[in-house]
């Protein structure tokens, strides 16, 4: 209900409080609602209710307009444009992306992966290290076309061993027939958990573990 300025009984309508064409959307709220209150009708007082209500919808104004600016501060220092933002929530939180990523987080399953290789290759090395960056297991495959190509680690050491929950590291290397390298990378997949804003950009958090936006090569419904 909007505000209204009630009149004395008999009397002129009191002007608007002095000195408020200065003053900010909340102090002229509050200097025109001590006004209502000295120039209300005696014999027909404001309803304390009515009044009760107007500052409830004041203050839920305010605070929406507090919330709009942190946004649009958060947007800003995501490199000024909070388009980029918007479609980082709405277009990837909750869909399975592929991204170009070697840090996974093992929960005590298999864990599947893609290697990506420019070219054909006769032998491929696969390096799967702790968050020490110590070698816990290596795998030599064998020949491996150009593409990406499914794969997975049970999530066992050199020796058999279950490996401890955590985060680690999966590296790859390629060779061709001649010996010389293969441009290769590791790829994974996972639903976007959430989307973090850092003074390093926006990340996404997949599977656990956060990358940054800029490495997803795919977006699934």
């Amino acid at each position: 209900m909007p505000l209204e300025i009630s009149s004395t009984y008999g009397a002129q309508p009191a002007p608007a409080p002095s000195g408020t064409q200065n003053l900010g959307t909340k102090e002229v709220f509050l200097k025109m609602l001590v006004a209502q209150m000295e120039n209300q009708d005696p014999l027909n007082p404001t309803d304390s209710s009515q009044m009760s209500s107007q500052l409830a919808q004041f203050n839920m104004v305010e605070q929406q307009i507090d919330t709009n600016k942190y946004l649009q501060q958060m947007a800003a220092s995501q490199g000024g444009s909070s388009s980029n933002l918007d479609t980082a929530s709405a277009g990837y939180l909750g869909r399975t992306v592929m991204i170009n990523e070697s840090n996974i987080q093992y929960t005590g399953t298999n864990q599947p992966f893609n290697a990506s290789l420019d070219n054909n290759a006769s032998n491929v090395y696969i390096t799967i290290s702790d968050s020490l960056g110590t070698p816990v297991r290596n795998m030599s495959l064998s020949a491996m076309p150009a593409g990406d190509q499914q794969l997975s680690w049970d999530g066992k050491d050199d020796f058999g061993n279950p490996v401890s929950v955590g985060d680690y590291k999966i590296d790859i290397a390629a060779f061709d027939a001649t010996g010389q390298a293969v441009t290769a990378s590791i790829q994974r997949s996972g639903v976007v958990d959430a989307v973090r804003m850092t003074s390093a950009g926006i990340q996404l958090i997949v599977g656990g573990t956060p990358t940054s936006i800029a490495n997803v090569t795919e977006v699934r419904v």
